[in-house]
């Protein structure tokens, strides 16, 4: 007789005189079928946990088709979970919406009966998530073969997300009941749960939109908590309703090392060009896969997305991009001008009417050619800038005016305290004053600004040749300006030494680039002595040259502080409010290619995207990046 025979018969005796046992008599076999909401099963050999009403555990494993079996529970309600298997939500059962976060909290009960049942469930898929903080062991970046079906399935569209300055890793938060739904996870009154083993699940969803929810570790933290908040108002703006998830679209999270432990601005720069190299392959990957691609990046992600882009660009893979959001952008006003002396084109002809091209607004300011990203704008149709002159850390707002007019102590005095008032994510953005004081040597909180590149230089320099060091010590450069012609020589010597290692490296990096279009598989190389140009992809001899005689400059003339520039005003501040006469950006603004949102009304710190106003979700989020993503392309499948 099968297992399931004394299932089949009634609790006292059976037709031929056998008595049955009644808790045999109402045992039943109940078979799980586990799907994403794309319609793919869950991963083979995924553990699950049952529990029926009598608080038996019934383990079944996950077989090819998405199924688990799990025989002998009692007939009544059961809940179960998942082993193992981080980011798998439930948004249905049986065709019915259940809310992923109510899900993590208490295991749903649904009731079993006899002979056998068969469950559908429902799981939002797992997070994306590109890690650019740790090398990848072939050197090449890109998604997984589930990762890229996943987005093809889901609208075959991929939105991706580059956090700013200053975020560590972080992690996914665990479903909590501090979170406060509102009741959707209540039980009614008598009502006992049914607890699976395993029921403190990993949440990577939004648990609460509270300003404290970070406080309260609900959503994660670093850029797991900024991934967390943006896919979902991204998808509220795009219309999810809060009761049915089904619809609901993983964005790709990239993670980057903008958290460098100091207080360098400028090598968080330095690390976001890297990763911005990186990202080339990811893109590039998605490309080659037909996949239509929306970028959206916050504060300083706006150099790692333009690096990016700078090099589709440069290499010919024009409007590949469906749009390109830049919010509250950490880069120069002027960093999708063209026009910059770091190109192997010559300058465009002064046109007097315009006034200077060598001098106006839309040229590189940028000591050392960090200051734009030339060919960026080719690889994307449309570029929206979301700006705010609200906005204290890129620049002065109404908040910060009594900080700007102050001088000396009672300055830095103020700036510290209000540093200290401040959120977190702000808190790193002031560190050493706004965007626009970033090239600062004062307070000493500050860090040493453009002195960042004299530590660097010399650490590299030392290696190329100990006649390298005259560059760098004090002692010569002084007897120098006293007149110790040997002194000057010694120092000519230095430079033309390293001014030669540095075309060296241009010309041995360029022989590892192979010709043809880009490459999902294959990495780009890397520059060294040249990383403040690596947003280019590839640096000519002229362009080396041309670099390091302001390297040179900037050391001999300068004391690594330029005392003839300022820094361009940011583009998350002012939008292209000083640009909107020059010729490039005058025809791009008019033809709507670059779309200005000024939020000032509406958006008043850095980061109020992580917890918005009424008035953010409707104009940012919905107005400004998903009805505008929609004309293009698609959001997931809205």
């Amino acid at each position: 007789m099968s297992e399931l025979a004394p299932a089949l018969q009634p609790s006292l005796q059976t037709g031929n005189g056998a008595i049955s046992r009644a808790d045999c008599a109402s045992l039943t076999l109940v078979t799980i079928e586990h799907r994403d909401t794309l319609g793919r099963p869950l991963p083979e050999g995924t553990r699950v946990e049952l529990v029926d009403h009598r608080g038996q555990q019934h383990h079944g494993v996950i077989d090819a088709e998405g199924r688990s079996q799990h025989s002998r529970v009692a007939a009544g309600p059961v809940a179960w979970q998942l082993g193992n298997l981080a980011g798998y939500h439930i948004t249905a059962i049986n065709d019915a919406p259940y809310h992923p976060v109510s899900c993590g909290l208490i295991a749903p009960q649904i009731a079993v009966a006899m002979p056998v049942t068969t469950i559908q469930a429902i799981y939002l898929p797992p997070p994306l998530v590109v890690d650019l903080r740790a090398p990848t062991p072939d050197g090449v970046d890109r998604l997984s073969h589930q990762e890229i079906e996943q987005l093809r399935l889901n609208g075959n569209n991929a939105t991706i997300f580059v956090h700013g300055y200053n975020v560590p890793h972080g992690d996914w938060a665990r479903f909590t009941h501090d979170a406060d739904l509102s009741g959707l996870a209540a039980t009614q009154p008598g009502t006992p749960r049914l607890v699976p083993s395993g029921s403190a699940a990993m949440a990577t969803l939004c648990q609460s939109e509270a300003i404290d929810a970070d406080e309260r570790e609900l959503n994660g933290s670093g850029a797991c908590n900024w991934l967390v908040n943006m896919e979902y108002q991204l998808n509220r703006a795009a219309g999810m309703p809060d009761e049915d998830w089904r619809q609901y679209t993983r964005i790709v999270g990239v993670f980057w090392p903008g958290d460098t432990g100091t207080t360098e601005f400028i090598e968080a720069e330095f690390a976001a060009m890297k990763s911005g190299r990186r990202l080339v392959n990811i893109l590039v990957q998605m490309i080659e896969a037909g996949i239509t691609i929306n970028l959206i990046s916050h504060s300083l992600g706006a150099r790692v997305v333009l690096t990016a882009l700078n090099i589709l660009g440069a290499h010919g893979m024009r409007q590949r991009i469906d749009n390109l959001f830049l919010w509250e952008p950490a880069v120069a006003d002027n960093a999708l001008s063209p026009d910059t002396p770091f190109t192997d084109r010559p300058a465009r002809n002064d046109d007097p009417e315009r006034g200077s091209l060598t001098h106006g607004p839309a040229r590189e300011v940028h000591p050392l050619g960090m200051g734009t990203f030339p060919t960026a704008h080719l690889a994307t149709k449309n570029v929206v800038v979301l700006h705010s002159h609200e906005d204290g850390i890129l620049g002065p707002s109404a908040k910060d005016t009594l900080i700007e007019e102050d001088s000396g102590l009672l300055g830095a005095v103020r700036g510290i305290r209000m540093f200290l008032d401040d959120s977190t994510d702000d808190q790193t953005g002031k560190l050493g004053g706004a965007y626009s004081k970033k090239w600062w040597t004062f307070p000493p909180i500050a860090g040493d600004g453009l002195r960042y590149f004299q530590d660097y230089y010399f650490e590299r320099c030392r290696n190329i040749s100990k006649d390298c060091m005259q560059a760098f010590q004090t002692y010569t450069q002084q007897k120098a300006r006293n007149g110790d012609d040997y002194a000057q020589w010694q120092i000519e010597r230095a430079w033309d030494t390293i001014e030669q290692a540095i075309v060296d490296e241009a010309r041995r990096v360029a022989a590892t680039i192979l010709w043809g279009p880009l490459r999902a598989d294959t990495p780009l190389p890397d520059y060294d002595l040249l990383q403040p140009l690596s947003h280019h992809y590839r640096i000519s001899e002229p362009m080396a040259r041309l670099f390091a005689q302001k390297l040179r400059q900037l050391a001999q003339r300068d004391g690594w502080q330029p005392s003839d520039t300022e820094v361009r005003p940011a583009l998350g501040l002012i939008g292209f409010t000083q640009l909107m006469l020059e010729p490039f950006f005058e025809e791009k603004i008019d033809s709507q290619t670059f779309i200005l949102i000024d939020q000032s009304t509406w958006f008043f710190s850095h980061s109020a995207m992580k917890y918005p106003t009424p008035e953010i979700c409707e104009k940012s989020y919905q107005e400004g990046i998903i009805v505008k993503m929609q004309k293009e392309s698609r959001f997931g499948k809205y």
